[in-house]
């Protein structure tokens, strides 16, 4: 099974073109990393891959469906998406903000069951957010926010979760915590990962392929090893970089460099 991405142009009106003719594949069960800078188009081809905006031309084909034939209710069941800004300033408690994500798999008076709750309590567990539970969002840190959204995100019991920079904002601590919890969904219980990354390493250690974009074109695809080269990523960066491996995973990591700075 396969997410299939062919010749996608999006963008924003008056303002025009963010997204110029992607194609790529995303295999069913991989975590896929999507990088460049800011403004390259990554949120925006998140958001037309859940089908939360349409593009100029193209399509999205998942298992051989244009998702554009799907309800809203079919992309809800496909699709998990953790948006970059989200509203965490009401007033719900932990335990309400999650059951959210329960919405798709309620009867038409949306009434809670008993599978949404124990869905919700495993979520809360999962994420180690259950002693959080009766707290307001709006009072948690950073990092509890981050891992309560993940909360939502995991119980709406998607095959594909689409999260646009779930680590930015947090400290390296509290960033590999939100990304080891994906790397257990994707590996343990097989679930599709796509997430934008600002942070390259943390691109290159955990995702198994990437999607370098450059001003709304895909510069370079694949594995890590292939993408984090230092050619594409100067170019890409505009500046200057020395690519190693990490010496305990094997892994690339890129180390910015400013020989002018240097004595």
């Amino acid at each position: 099974h396969m997410i299939e991405i062919k010749d996608i142009s999006a963008g924003y009106l008056p303002a025009g073109k963010v997204l110029d003719n992607i194609n790529c594949d995303i295999a069913e069960g991989s975590f896929c990393g999507i990088i460049g800078r800011n403004g390259a188009g990554k949120s925006t081809l998140l958001k037309i891959l859940c089908g939360l905006m349409k593009p100029f031309s193209g399509k999205i084909i998942i298992n051989g469906t244009d998702i554009s034939r799907f309800s809203k209710k079919d992309l809800s069941k496909t699709f998990s998406f953790m948006p970059q800004n989200p509203d965490t300033e009401l007033a719900f408690s932990v335990e309400e903000f999650v059951m959210f994500g329960r919405y798709p798999h309620m009867n038409i008076f949306k009434t809670p069951s008993g599978k949404d709750r124990a869905a919700v309590n495993e979520a809360l567990e999962f994420t180690g957010t259950g002693v959080l539970a009766k707290r307001p969002v709006n009072e948690l840190s950073g990092g509890e926010k981050q891992k309560v959204l993940m909360a939502q995100t995991i119980v709406q019991e998607t095959g594909i979760l689409v999260l646009d920079e779930p680590a930015s904002h947090l400290d390296i601590g509290g960033q590999f915590d939100i990304l080891n919890l994906l790397k257990t969904l994707n590996g343990r219980r097989g679930k599709t990962v796509i997430v934008t990354l600002h942070d390259l390493n943390a691109a290159g250690e955990f995702c198994d392929n990437l999607i370098l974009l450059q001003e709304g074109r895909i510069r370079n695809s694949g594995k890590p090893e292939r993408v984090l080269n230092r050619k594409d990523i100067e170019e890409v960066y505009k500046t200057e970089v020395a690519v190693y491996k990490n010496p305990v995973s094997g892994k690339p990591y890129v180390i910015p460099v400013n020989k002018k700075g240097c004595r």
